[in-house]
Protein backbone atom coordinates (compact mmCIF):
# COMPACT_ATOMS: atom_id res chain seq x y z
CA UNK A 1 0.00 0.00 0.00
CA UNK A 2 1.31 3.62 -0.80
CA UNK A 3 0.11 6.53 0.84
CA UNK A 4 -0.05 10.53 -0.34
CA UNK A 5 -0.28 13.01 2.56
CA UNK A 6 -1.16 16.04 3.11
CA UNK A 7 1.78 18.58 3.98
CA UNK A 8 0.50 18.83 7.60
CA UNK A 9 1.45 14.85 8.65
CA UNK A 10 5.29 15.56 7.62
CA UNK A 11 5.90 13.55 10.93
CA UNK A 12 3.08 10.80 10.47
CA UNK A 13 5.02 10.75 7.27
CA UNK A 14 7.80 10.06 8.53
CA UNK A 15 6.93 7.43 10.91
CA UNK A 16 5.44 5.05 7.73
CA UNK A 17 8.66 5.76 6.43
CA UNK A 18 10.30 3.61 9.24
CA UNK A 19 7.53 1.16 8.84
CA UNK A 20 8.60 0.50 5.36
CA UNK A 21 5.49 1.96 3.74
CA UNK A 22 5.89 3.74 0.62
CA UNK A 23 4.66 7.56 0.77
CA UNK A 24 4.49 11.08 -0.76
CA UNK A 25 3.36 14.12 0.68
CA UNK A 26 2.01 16.78 -0.60
CA UNK A 27 4.15 20.11 -0.31
CA UNK A 28 1.15 22.59 -0.93
CA UNK A 29 -2.82 21.86 -0.43
CA UNK A 30 -4.21 18.34 -2.08
CA UNK A 31 -6.40 20.37 -5.06
CA UNK A 32 -7.82 18.14 -7.86
CA UNK A 33 -5.10 17.52 -10.40
CA UNK A 34 -3.03 16.23 -7.14
CA UNK A 35 -6.20 13.74 -5.94
CA UNK A 36 -5.98 12.51 -10.16
CA UNK A 37 -2.36 12.47 -10.33
CA UNK A 38 -2.18 9.83 -7.63
CA UNK A 39 -4.95 8.30 -7.75
CA UNK A 40 -3.65 4.54 -6.99
CA UNK A 41 -2.59 5.77 -3.48
CA UNK A 42 -4.22 5.91 0.05
CA UNK A 43 -4.65 9.29 0.70
CA UNK A 44 -4.25 10.44 4.38
CA UNK A 45 -5.56 13.66 5.23
CA UNK A 46 -7.04 16.19 8.04
CA UNK A 47 -9.40 18.28 6.09
CA UNK A 48 -13.01 17.31 5.62
CA UNK A 49 -13.09 19.77 2.19
CA UNK A 50 -10.11 17.50 1.05
CA UNK A 51 -12.64 14.28 2.22
CA UNK A 52 -15.46 15.70 -0.15
CA UNK A 53 -13.28 15.90 -3.12
CA UNK A 54 -12.02 12.18 -2.53
CA UNK A 55 -15.07 10.69 -1.87
CA UNK A 56 -16.60 12.46 -5.44
CA UNK A 57 -13.76 11.20 -7.07
CA UNK A 58 -13.88 7.51 -5.68
CA UNK A 59 -10.54 7.86 -4.00
CA UNK A 60 -9.71 5.83 -0.84
CA UNK A 61 -8.58 7.93 2.04
CA UNK A 62 -8.63 8.26 5.47
CA UNK A 63 -9.52 11.79 7.39
CA UNK A 64 -7.76 11.68 10.69
CA UNK A 65 -7.69 14.47 13.54
CA UNK A 66 -6.28 17.35 13.62
CA UNK A 67 -4.45 15.80 16.84
CA UNK A 68 -1.42 14.63 17.86
CA UNK A 69 0.75 12.28 16.21
CA UNK A 70 -0.07 10.07 18.25
CA UNK A 71 -3.66 9.44 17.73
CA UNK A 72 -3.17 10.33 14.37
CA UNK A 73 -0.84 7.14 14.09
CA UNK A 74 -3.48 4.83 16.66
CA UNK A 75 -6.23 5.66 14.05
CA UNK A 76 -4.16 4.65 11.13
CA UNK A 77 -2.67 1.44 12.76
CA UNK A 78 -6.07 0.43 13.90
CA UNK A 79 -8.24 1.60 10.79
CA UNK A 80 -5.77 -0.03 8.67
CA UNK A 81 -4.41 -2.77 10.50
CA UNK A 82 -0.92 -1.77 9.61
CA UNK A 83 2.04 -3.91 10.98
CA UNK A 84 4.19 -1.78 13.72
CA UNK A 85 7.09 -3.37 12.99
CA UNK A 86 10.41 -0.90 12.27
CA UNK A 87 11.41 -1.83 8.71
CA UNK A 88 14.31 1.08 8.17
CA UNK A 89 14.23 -0.10 4.89
CA UNK A 90 13.14 3.19 3.42
CA UNK A 91 14.86 6.90 3.37
CA UNK A 92 12.72 8.73 6.06
CA UNK A 93 14.03 11.81 4.11
CA UNK A 94 13.19 11.01 0.79
CA UNK A 95 11.14 7.99 0.08
CA UNK A 96 13.49 6.49 -2.10
CA UNK A 97 14.13 2.83 -1.49
CA UNK A 98 17.96 2.09 0.90
CA UNK A 99 20.49 0.45 -0.70
CA UNK A 100 22.77 -2.28 1.29
CA UNK A 101 26.29 -1.44 0.86
CA UNK A 102 29.63 -2.37 2.12
CA UNK A 103 30.99 0.04 4.33
CA UNK A 104 34.57 -0.38 2.77
CA UNK A 105 32.68 1.67 -0.47
CA UNK A 106 31.66 4.41 1.91
CA UNK A 107 34.41 4.46 4.65
CA UNK A 108 35.25 8.22 4.35
CA UNK A 109 31.73 8.61 5.00
CA UNK A 110 31.28 6.86 8.03
CA UNK A 111 32.80 8.32 11.69
CA UNK A 112 35.40 5.68 12.77
CA UNK A 113 33.46 4.68 15.91
CA UNK A 114 31.08 3.48 13.68
CA UNK A 115 33.27 1.73 11.03
CA UNK A 116 34.44 -0.05 13.94
CA UNK A 117 31.38 -1.21 15.97
CA UNK A 118 28.99 -1.96 13.05
CA UNK A 119 28.83 -3.91 9.95
CA UNK A 120 25.66 -3.11 7.96
CA UNK A 121 25.24 -0.12 6.12
CA UNK A 122 21.99 1.26 4.09
CA UNK A 123 22.27 3.54 1.51
CA UNK A 124 20.23 6.19 -0.09
CA UNK A 125 20.56 6.69 -4.13
CA UNK A 126 18.96 10.09 -4.13
CA UNK A 127 19.47 11.86 -0.83
CA UNK A 128 23.38 10.30 -0.79
CA UNK A 129 22.63 9.80 2.87
CA UNK A 130 24.33 6.56 4.69
CA UNK A 131 22.51 4.75 7.42
CA UNK A 132 22.88 2.10 9.95
CA UNK A 133 21.26 0.58 12.86
CA UNK A 134 22.89 3.05 15.97
CA UNK A 135 22.10 3.38 19.30
CA UNK A 136 19.01 5.68 17.89
CA UNK A 137 16.93 2.67 17.54
CA UNK A 138 16.44 1.53 20.76
CA UNK A 139 15.19 5.37 21.00
CA UNK A 140 12.71 5.08 18.47
CA UNK A 141 11.66 1.18 19.41
CA UNK A 142 10.66 3.14 22.42
CA UNK A 143 8.79 6.26 20.86
CA UNK A 144 7.31 3.57 18.78
CA UNK A 145 6.19 1.70 21.49
CA UNK A 146 5.05 5.05 23.25
CA UNK A 147 2.94 5.67 19.82
CA UNK A 148 0.61 2.29 19.67
CA UNK A 149 0.00 2.19 23.28
CA UNK A 150 -3.52 2.55 24.68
Amino acid sequence: MEFFLEASLKGLNKWLRFLGYKTEICEGKITKEEVFKHKDKFFLITSPKTAEILEKAGIKYLLLPRDTLKAQFKMLINKLNLNTELKLNICSICGKELVPVKKEAFKDLIPPKVYQFYDEFNYCPRCKKLYWQGDHIKRLEERLKSLVEK
